[in-house]
């Protein structure tokens, strides 16, 4: 049998990986599941995994900053992601390979074939790690924007955009940190200008960064409350799109 570990910070994405290997790898054996640091840490010190699937992206900690912590690398990994299809698909990875999410079986089945057919020295593992590290870097480089006020020009991460608020012809981001800009642009402009960077538009006063909401209440209407505590609205007519966007059944 093959040993395996799932890494994944969300679990319905686990148990599905759990599920598609049950079916269609009956030579893997799956011998734990982590979701962030300190189970990847402790699940890696009482056990030893042929092989680790794993996200990249586990909430605000990439993987890569948990492998960098352990002495030696003893296992394949295969890299379960939803990132950059097509720059992850230019990439000539070898013993170290991926799969995309959402996961098609035969693909599942093909690299879990190939990996283990494939034999590969440490050195030669440890330097495709980095290849692959350096891709991951460049395909998410924290993208930024422009905002113009009365001041001058503001160039922010998107990721420190926490949410924004419509004032008539303005809008205010309000940001991680909890400071404010005030721009003389009406929140339609920004809708379209972050739609791309999972940003959602809740209610016609608020558009808000995705990553940041911490608890969703569906009594009286429903409101989102984002990480800093604020409670913001949601709209009847935005509900179905928004549960669909953060999974949500």
């Amino acid at each position: 049998m093959i040993k395996c570990i799932i890494i994944d910070d969300e679990k319905k994405d686990r148990e599905n990986l759990r599920m598609l290997l049950e079916s269609y790898c009956p030579q893997v054996e799956i011998i734990g599941e982590a979701k962030d640091k300190d189970s990847i840490l402790k699940v890696l010190s009482t056990t030893e995994p042929d092989v680790v699937f794993s996200d990249i992206q586990l909430g605000t900690t990439s993987v890569f900053e948990v492998f960098n912590m352990l002495e030696h690398i003893n296992f394949k990994i295969v890299f379960v992601t939803a990132f950059d299809k097509y720059a992850i698909q230019g990439y000539q990875y070898d013993a170290i390979d991926y799969l995309l999410k959402p996961i098609e079986p035969k693909r599942l089945i093909k690299v879990v074939d190939k990996t283990f057919r494939l034999g590969e020295s440490q050195q030669a593992k440890d330097k495709k790690l980095e290849e692959f590290k350096s891709l991951y870097s460049q395909v998410m480089e924290t993208p930024k924007i422009s905002i113009t006020d009365a001041k001058g020009v503001h160039i922010i991460k998107v990721k420190d955009i926490l949410y924004c608020v419509s004032n008539g012809n303005y809008t205010t981001f309000v940001m991680v940190e909890e400071s404010e800009i005030v721009i003389s642009k009406n929140l339609k402009h920004f809708e379209e200008k972050l739609q791309d960077f999972n940003f959602f538009r809740v209610h016609k006063s608020y558009l808000i960064n995705l990553d940041y909401v911490d608890f969703l209440v569906k009594e009286q209407g429903g409101s989102i409350i984002m990480k800093n505590g604020k409670s913001l609205p949601i709209s009847r007519n935005s509900k179905k799109e928004l549960y669909e966007k953060m999974n949500i059944l």
